[in-house]
């Protein structure tokens, strides 16, 4: 009877070799994690294919990494139209110990994988939402500004060249219009004294 039992990023092994290969193949998906520019996603499809060609990983741990890069791959808008090579399982894995992990680490994990799928394309519409907002808000602003401009632009020029007085000509309008009714004002005194004059009445 097989007592042994070691979990490796929450596969369960009853191997103890594949164990050890699924410890290795952990510490290389850290390494290649730590690498990895998940931004670039060209640079991401030439890690699946080099871990692919060159068969590094034989284990659940390492075949459910490169289902994660796929998924990333298969999700990415620039790689629209790509053909990426499917994933080759190994000949051992047709073994019963291994199809027994295999189907036990998927039902554990498949509705995690879904939901962090979900999650991502979730984010991926937000940040494209928040994009178009922000271009929209900056749109905006600049047609109000624009507009602001034109507006305070027209008025200054109807002030300054308009005949009605404003805040900006006002006091100018009120002492010219003063000095004419002072000119008149005068003028008229002096022909109401000449008419005094004329008909000898003293004022």
């Amino acid at each position: 009877m097989n007592e042994f039992e070691m979990i490796v990023e929450g596969v369960l092994f009853t191997d103890k070799i594949m164990a050890q290969k699924a410890c290795h193949e952990a510490e290389s998906i850290q390494y290649v994690r730590g690498k990895l520019d998940m931004d670039n996603p060209r640079m991401v499809l030439e890690m699946y294919r080099r871990l692919l060609s060159e068969h590094v990983f034989e284990t659940v741990v390492g075949l459910m990494y490169l289902k994660e890069l796929q998924n990333y791959l298969l999700m990415s808008p620039e790689l629209a139209g790509e053909e990426l090579e499917a994933i080759e399982l190994p000949a051992f894995c047709a073994g019963e110990a291994m199809q027994e992990e295999t189907i036990e680490w998927y039902a554990k994990n498949l509705e995690e994988i879904k939901q962090r799928e979900r999650m991502a394309s979730y984010r991926k519409r937000r940040a494209e939402e928040k994009t178009q907002q922000s271009q929209k808000r900056l749109r905006f602003s600049l047609m109000l500004c624009l507009f602001l401009f034109l507006v305070a632009a027209g008025m200054g020029v109807i002030s300054m060249t308009g005949s009605h007085p404003n805040i900006i000509n006002y006091e100018n309008k009120i002492i010219n219009k003063y000095e004419t009714w002072e000119m008149d004002l005068e003028k008229r005194e002096e022909e109401l004294k000449k008419q005094q004059k004329e008909l000898g009445i003293t004022p």
